[in-house]
């Protein structure tokens, strides 16, 4: 056997000796590192929100549960786009879901800061019983809603996980639309002052 083929041989058997030893130890043959599971809060519309653990538990800020990162899936939105988005999507395929008490979607509690015309309401704390009503529209897009956007992003979640997968979050809720809309032509389409 000349130098060169001996040299192959004896490289080649100390490289399987290695991954042999390190499978039976069972560790990896090669640095490649296995991607770690990132956690955050229950979504809660708090700055909170975009914190990451590296371990399930509860959020320090909010004491919400910490769940994996990767199973909140949905969108968000602010109300300056939502119109130009409505219009792209066709208005006939969008719910608009109101979650705030029904007071508030009605006008009768002491802060009153309108809603969208057309909506649902059902309230968040009562989203889950009632999500079946909703069943009619798991292919259309729900663009869900509340006062200051606390309240939506925990119920565009629920909705997500429960099989709902066309969920967008209107940020920073109906506090902010007077602001943050002034186009008249929009406000007329979608917004109910109370």
């Amino acid at each position: 056997m000349n130098k060169g083929r001996f040299l192959i041989v004896i490289f080649t058997a100390v490289l399987f000796q290695n991954c042999g030893n390190n499978a039976a130890k069972g560790k990896p043959s090669s640095n490649i590192s296995l991607p770690i599971e990132e956690y955050s809060c229950l979504p809660c519309g708090r700055s909170c929100d975009d914190l990451v653990s590296d371990r399930p538990g509860v959020c320090n800020e909010c004491k919400m549960e910490l769940v994996k990162k990767s199973s909140i899936v949905f969108k968000n939105i602010l109300p300056k786009d939502l119109y130009g988005f409505m219009l792209q999507t066709g208005p006939e395929n969008i719910v608009l879901l109101d979650v705030r008490t029904t007071e508030e979607f009605n006008g009768t509690a002491p802060d009153k800061f309108g809603r969208l015309k057309n909506a649902i309401n059902i309230p968040v704390q009562q989203l889950e019983g009632r999500i079946n009503e909703l069943d009619a529209y798991k292919q259309k897009e729900i663009i869900v809603y509340c006062s200051h956007s606390h309240r939506s992003p925990a119920a565009s979640y629920l909705l997500s996980q429960k099989g709902f997968t066309k969920v967008t979050n209107l940020q920073h809720g109906m506090h902010m639309w007077q602001q943050e809309v002034i186009d008249k032509k929009i406000n007329d389409s979608l917004f109910i002052i109370q």
